[in-house]
């Protein structure tokens, strides 16, 4: 093993949360590394590329209300948009390569914020509290959280 770098936060998992969870830590002047397993899947959308609905859309307002990203991707990607029966929420279908590429260039162009492609394959702690990860070659980058944002592909599973 061997010291890579030290950084404020580590972001495990570029999808929808891991986006937005760097971003945020990245605003508030921490040094944070995104760490994906492959660059190519950051902000991947699934093969129903959408955002909204009656539970996404009050979370994708909450986020857009803190200064999130994910609204102003997909108001800039989307192909349609569709009011969803009754209880009238709304949904944007994405342009699935357009979506990923706008969040990879926001990512990317924002200060404080590294992208790295790596698996994580240990969290270690001292005292009870974070203080860094491992990747799979054996680098070890020091910090002082680690977001974990596995999502679905996962099965959710924490």
């Amino acid at each position: 093993m061997y010291h890579a770098e030290t950084i404020d936060v580590a972001v495990i998992g570029g999808g929808h949360a891991g986006c937005e969870a760097a971003l945020a830590a990245a605003r508030l002047g921490m040094r944070t590394v995104l760490f994906a397993i492959s660059l190519d899947s950051i902000a991947m959308m699934p093969c129903n590329p959408s955002i909204g609905g009656s539970s996404k859309g009050h979370l994708v307002r909450e986020v857009d209300a803190l200064g999130g990203e994910m609204g102003k991707v997909i108001d800039k990607t989307y192909i349609q948009t569709k009011m969803l029966n009754t209880v009238y929420s709304l949904r944007a279908q994405a342009d699935k390569q357009a979506y990923q590429s706008e969040m990879k260039h926001r990512l990317e162009n924002t200060p404080n914020l590294k992208i790295k492609q790596a698996e994580i394959v240990d969290i270690r702690m001292e005292n009870g509290r974070v203080s860094g990860v491992v990747t799979a070659a054996g680098a070890v980058y020091d910090c002082k959280a680690a977001v974990l944002c596995m999502g679905t592909y996962m099965k959710a599973r924490c």
